[in-house]
């Protein structure tokens, strides 16, 4: 399943948070607390379920792909680049 899209991190951690302000707009504090809940124990369903699934891995002595995190200049200004484009295309939405 490619549900996760090929952006870098940053990005993809940022988009996060604008859409968590987002859907704040229109919901109560109590929805909002609800909801949230809600997408918390989603992503410690998850978080707990990869992290098993590394340890297993990494005990049987498997790469995962994902394990390896290189970080360069290029990347950051990538990472910067992309993130600029996302708050303009959100902000551009506005208008």
């Amino acid at each position: 399943m490619k549900l996760v899209p090929n952006i870098p991190a940053s990005a993809f951690s940022t988009s996060a948070f604008l859409l968590g302000l987002l859907l704040c707009d229109g919901l109560t504090p109590a929805e909002q607390n609800a909801l949230g809940g809600w997408f918390m124990l989603i992503g410690q369903t998850m978080t707990t379920n990869s992290g098993q699934q590394q340890l297993l891995n990494n005990r049987n002595n498997t790469s995962n792909e994902y394990n390896s995190h290189i970080i360069n200049d290029n990347n950051l200004k990538q990472s910067s680049d992309n993130i600029k484009k996302e708050i303009n295309n959100i902000f551009n939405n506005f208008k």
